[in-house]
């Protein structure tokens, strides 16, 4: 099974990458999505979980919610390395005017502190 591990904070930027991860080559019924949800209280899940749960759900992706009490890049690159993932998948940004791909801060420090391949899936209405 391929294990894609990917945060749920931001509505739109979460379902973007949902979606990114949905354009894999592997097939849905192989495909585990770990979905992290930092919070300041563990144990619950807001909107954007539940609407990028039911995104993958309909597609036939087994799911797993992680709500952690911790900064998202280090609870996803937590979560990849308990997980055992294949991926890490983090929101993008807008290109910039010369044309290279700014990174938030939360993407830059995952793909500097984790082993596994990151896809950093694109801003809403690109």
């Amino acid at each position: 099974m391929y294990t894609a591990v990917m945060g749920a904070g931001d509505h739109d930027r979460a379902l973007t990458t949902a979606r990114a991860i949905l354009d894999l080559p592997a097939a849905p019924d192989d495909l585990h999505v770990v979905v992290v949800h930092a919070t300041d209280t563990p144990g619950t899940v807001d909107d954007a979980v539940e609407r990028v749960t039911d995104l993958l759900s309909e597609n036939g992706v087994e799911t797993t919610v992680e709500a952690v009490e911790s900064a998202p890049p280090t609870a996803l690159v937590t979560a990849a390395a308990e997980y055992d993932a294949d991926l890490l998948c983090v929101g993008g940004r807008r290109h910039s005017p010369a044309g290279k791909i700014q990174l938030r801060d939360g993407a830059q420090s995952v793909i500097l502190n984790t082993d596994r391949p990151v896809l950093v899936a694109g801003e809403p209405n690109e």
